[in-house]
């Protein structure tokens, strides 16, 4: 899974790949990426990545929020698998799950970020461009969006769901996007790999 992904632009940082400065400038995120995938080509290795202890959290909690949501729907729900891009190379994504007829992502994040989403009642304008980037390399239609939180008192209030359908332009956006990320990320390893040393 990790070679698989080595390298490439995936939907998990995809936001990142499309984060700008309002001087329409690369955001230090944006560039960061770009230099650990330059990384990641030029090793051949992945880059360790810290997790936090929130990031523990989700991990912990993703089979729960899942079991919750198939308990609530009735739906058949199986892991994905890594998905290349149809047609632009070195794209890709790994959904959370899987359904027939779309994507799921789940979120297990603060009590306070998950009161934040239930309160707007819409799918997080943040995680937009990751479900976007999915269903592109997938080629399903729509990514369910997934927040849970046990610790929520109140059993009923602990899953939020909401059904995340792009817009044809907003598919566009994502892969015109990649794209531009990946054409900077190509002239960048070719100048380090022809250019000169001394």
């Amino acid at each position: 899974w990790l070679s698989a992904r080595c390298g490439k632009l995936t939907a998990s940082r995809m936001a990142d790949a499309m984060r700008f400065r309002r001087d329409g400038k690369p955001s230090a995120d944006r560039d960061r990426l770009l230099r650990e995938l330059l990384a990641e080509r030029v090793t051949g290795q992945s880059m360790p990545h810290v997790v936090t202890e929130a990031m523990e959290w989700g991990l912990e909690n993703e089979d729960a929020a899942v079991d919750a949501f198939v308990e609530l729907t009735g739906r058949s729900v199986r892991l994905s698998r890594f998905y290349e891009h149809p047609t632009i190379p070195d794209f890709g994504a790994t959904p959370d799950r899987e359904l027939d007829d779309g994507l799921l992502e789940v979120k297990c994040p603060t009590t306070a970020r998950y009161l934040e989403w239930v309160l707007a009642g819409v799918v997080p304008e943040e995680h937009k461009p990751q479900m976007a980037a999915q269903l592109a390399c997938s080629g399903k239609r729509w990514c369910g969006f997934i927040a849970y939180d046990p610790r929520i008192k109140d059993e009923r209030r602990r899953l939020f769901l909401r059904k995340y359908e792009p817009s044809a332009e907003e598919i566009v956006a994502v892969e015109t996007a990649a794209r531009t990320f990946l054409a900077e990320l190509d002239a960048m390893f070719e100048q380090f790999t022809t250019g000169s040393m001394a």
